[in-house]
Order: C-alpha cells, then structure tokens, then sequence
C-alpha cells in the first residue's frame, strides 16, 4: 500500500486548485488534487508542504482533513491522506503538472478526477470535513426522519451532476419533494443536508413556484446553520425566487440576515454575493432601504475579492439609477 497526501486548497474567494497531469506521469491528463508520496520517517503534514512546495513553488498552511481513500489502480494500491488547505499566494508554477484550474466545491465532480481523487471532491463538497486528526468514516450522525428515510438514502448515493439533475427535474413538478428535500437539508448528516440543498437550487432554476410554500422555513432556518454549502444553496434559492412572494414578517429577519452576512468580515464570498442580490430586490418593495443598502455594499468593495467587486458595483449601479 503506497501512502500518499493531497491538498483541497482553497482560494479567497472559496474556489478548490485541481491540477492536471502531464504527458510524462502516469495517468496522464487526469485531473487531481496536488499532494505526493510519504518518504520514510516523514509525517503527513511534513509530507504535504514539501510536496505542495516543489509542484507549484507556493506554501500553505493546513487547515483541516477529509476522510482518508484507499484505491487499488490495477498496477498500485494507494491511501490517500487528504488535506483541506489555504494559501496566500497569487502565482503558482507548475513543475509537473501541464494544467491548473480554479473551481468552485459544487463543479469538482464535473471535473474528469483521477478515482482515488472523486470521492475527496464528494467529501469537501458535502462539507463533511473532519477535525486535524484523520477519522476512518462512521455511522450517520443521525438518522432522517422516517418520512424522508428512502429519500435519504438515495441521496447518500448520489456520485455525479447528472443525477443531481435528474433529480431536481423531478421534484420541481412533485408536490411533496421539495419539502422533504428542505427537511433533509437541515439533516445533521453533512452529506445528506448538502446534496438535499444542493438539489433545491436546481429546482428554482426549473421551477421557482416550487420552492415558494418553503421560504419562510429556509429564512427561518439560515440563523442556525453550521454547513456553508447548505447556507450558500439556501441563498441562492432566495436570490432566485420572486422577493414578493416572502411574508413582510419574514422579509425583516432576512434583512437583518443578509446585512450581518455583508458586515461579517469573515463570511464567504457566495453568501455576500446572494445577500447584496436580495437585499437590493428588497429595494424594489421598499424604496426607501435604497441608500442603506447602497451604503452598505459600497462599504465591503475595497477590502472584497474581484467576483464581490464586480457585482457590487453592479448592483450599487442598479440601486443609483432607481433612486431617481
């Protein structure tokens, strides 16, 4: 068994490097997370940043684990030792690989991954990160209420877009699923709450009308979440549905939701982005939360990241030409 380390690095604006392997690897023109062999004595934190260091010339800093993966390729068996980790450096060189891409935790599974890498990508697209210690996989933390048990379950299974997809397709014409998706988003099972959100952020692409009856549950629920990925679908499920159709009673507590997110220096980019949309279609019911709102935006431009600069802009434009 060849023991091997990789690293899910993130950028400022929550994007995964998925790096391309050249003509002279084997494997190549497979796309994998960095990382590289144990050496003998070393540790796997020691393993990484050396490994991370001579592929791109950048260094890290470790920030959490995903579970580890064994995988036999016919010719080597491997255990793969996953690394959630951040950087600071602007410029990468390749040494080995021929390729590097930026994307997003919800397009890994769209990138062709080496085997050994897919179920790395499932684990930090699903949120289901561990602590500094690597755990083997458990038990559920908790099981889906009995209603939603079978629908649980074939959620746990899902493994591509394509079944994401097929899915959404479905529930956005069904009466029942969405809700049961929206209760097995707030599931405390990482896996399930984030393929459940995931999927009700294509039903609002198919059916907006869907989602409606489950917005003031979603509003309700954003204060308490813990699973970002679920946070951010919830968001997105909002910035794309009709502002009219949430109650006013509602529609107070994601104000005040949405400037917490855009105050919080900390928060990531997508839920700023979703927030600043909301809010500015708050400003078409009330006119007169155009120049909080525009106030506000304009705050977190300076110190933002490029996607949060350019949509800023937009909307403060926006905002400005309606204040006549």
């Amino acid at each position: 068994m060849i023991e091997v380390t990789c690293a899910v690095i993130r950028n400022d604006e929550g994007k995964v490097l998925v790096v391309r392997r050249g003509p002279q690897m084997g494997n190549a023109g497979k796309w994998e997370f960095p990382g590289g062999k144990i050496k003998p004595g070393e540790s796997l934190e020691d393993c990484l940043i050396r490994e991370i260091y001579e592929e791109l010339r950048i260094d890290i800093i470790l920030s959490g684990t995903l579970n580890p993966v064994e995988h036999d390729y016919g010719d080597k068996c491997i255990r793969l030792y996953p690394f959630i980790c951040d950087t600071l450096a602007s410029k990468l060189c390749l040494t080995e690989h021929d390729a590097l891409r930026w994307s997003c935790p919800d397009e890994l599974l769209d990138v062709d991954l080496s085997a050994a890498d897919v179920p790395v990508a499932l684990d930090y697209a699903s949120g289901n990160f561990a602590s500094s210690v690597f755990l083997a996989p458990g038990p559920d933390k908790t099981a889906a209420a009995p209603a939603g048990e079978e629908l649980a379950n074939i959620i746990k299974g899902i493994s591509n877009t394509h079944e994401i997809m097929m899915m959404a397709k479905s529930a956005a014409s069904d009466t029942l699923l969405p809700g049961q998706l929206v209760t097995l988003s707030l599931d405390k099972n990482d896996r399930i709450a984030f393929f459940s959100s995931w999927i009700l952020s294509k039903i609002v692409d198919i059916n907006p009308e869907a989602i409606v009856p489950y917005l003031t549950v979603i509003i309700d629920s954003l204060e308490g979440l813990t699973n970002q990925s679920v946070q951010r679908s919830f968001l997105r499920v909002i910035s794309r549905t009709e502002i009219s159709s949430i109650p006013e009673t509602h529609l107070c507590v994601l104000a005040d939701y949405c400037f917490s997110q855009l105050r919080k220096g900390t928060a990531p980019v997508a839920p700023k982005v979703y927030s600043m949309e909301i809010l500015a279609d708050m400003c078409d019911i009330y006119p007169e939360m155009k120049n909080e709102v525009a106030s506000t935006i304009s705050l977190i431009v300076n110190d933002s990241s490029g996607g949060i600069k350019s949509q800023a802009r937009k909307l403060i434009g926006r905002l400005l030409r309606n204040r006549e």
